[in-house]
């Protein structure tokens, strides 16, 4: 044996297992736990520790169960919506309750649920209220950048993402996904003359049908769209032969970025302004011939 001097021997006859972490009675006697409990509750020994019994009835922050039979207790209250009894987590769906009309059901559950369509409510109003202050103060340039930071905000505060990114390395986008998985048609831009300059950018604040999402800048584009597809349950292909290939456009002016080069980092693109974090982003299934087709200083742009 390793360590023969470690633990104890259970001294409950035909047991003598070693316990590493035995327990001895005041009588001298020691057991490992099974036996000990035994022991306790055997009466043979005065000197055993008496178990402790919670007094249900007398303690008001205590739910007993209402099955018969059981002694279990809740710090919490959980009624039956048929009954209206508490039960613990074990009986919670009991086959004793009588059952009930669905009339009265119907009027239970809407009970339940009206406090929570009402919050819903009451927060779609919110949340359009600030999108249209936001877009207000867009229109003044001395409020463009409290805007802006406030928009980052509401995405911050729903953004899903690996957890292993340091915060000090995240940034956000929102990100719209998909509605299918047909190949989205594009117009490709051969010449940099003939793409039409956006003179001022307008930010859309509003982030209905978008996912928040933060990644990590320093990562690679490609390992972007992956971890963007994972976070978003989005299917992704790209890394395997077929017909369509993955992209990541801006919503503004559906300018796919980097459609080649999929190892360009993304410290690169916000150092360059091709992204800016809190920007609208959209994934989009694209032709693979497309890509395999285009020049090197070619843009490509949604239809």
């Amino acid at each position: 044996m390793e360590f023969p001097s470690l633990g104890e021997h259970c001294q409950k006859k035909d047991c003598n297992q070693t316990d590493f972490l035995p327990l001895q009675c005041k009588c001298g006697m020691v057991f490992c736990r099974h036996h000990f409990n035994d022991h306790c509750l055997s009466g043979e020994c005065e000197l055993a520790p008496k178990p402790k019994e919670v007094n249900f009835e007398n303690d008001d922050q205590i739910y007993r169960c209402s099955s018969k039979g059981c002694r279990k207790g809740n710090l919490h209250e959980m009624l039956c919506i048929k009954c209206n009894k508490h039960y613990c987590i074990e009986h919670r769906f009991h086959p004793s309750c009588p059952e009930i009309d669905d009339e009265t059901m119907t009027a239970k559950i809407e009970q339940f649920e009206a406090p929570r369509r009402q919050f819903q409510e009451a927060n779609k109003f919110l949340q359009d209220k600030i999108t249209e202050n936001i877009r207000k103060a867009l229109k003044s340039s001395a409020k463009v950048k409290t805007a802006s930071k406030i928009h980052l905000m509401r995405i911050k505060q729903k953004a899903l993402g690996p957890k292993s990114i340091p915060v000090s390395d995240r940034v956000y986008f929102a990100i719209k996904k998909p509605m299918d998985m047909q190949p989205k048609p594009v117009t490709i831009v051969n010449d940099e003359q003939n793409i039409k300059n956006i003179e001022s950018i307008a930010l859309d604040p509003d982030l209905k049908g978008t996912v928040a999402v933060f990644i990590s800048k320093k990562w690679s584009l490609g390992r972007t769209i992956d971890s963007i597809c994972d976070t978003c349950n989005i299917r992704n292909d790209n890394n395997q032969i077929g017909d369509t290939k993955i992209r990541l456009f801006r919503q503004l002016d559906g300018y796919c970025i980097s459609p080649i080069k999929m190892d360009v980092e993304i410290t690169e693109l916000l150092t360059k302004e091709v992204l800016l974090e809190g920007d609208k982003l959209v994934i989009e299934y694209i032709d693979n011939r497309v890509i395999s087709n285009l020049e090197d200083n070619a843009q490509i742009f949604l239809s």
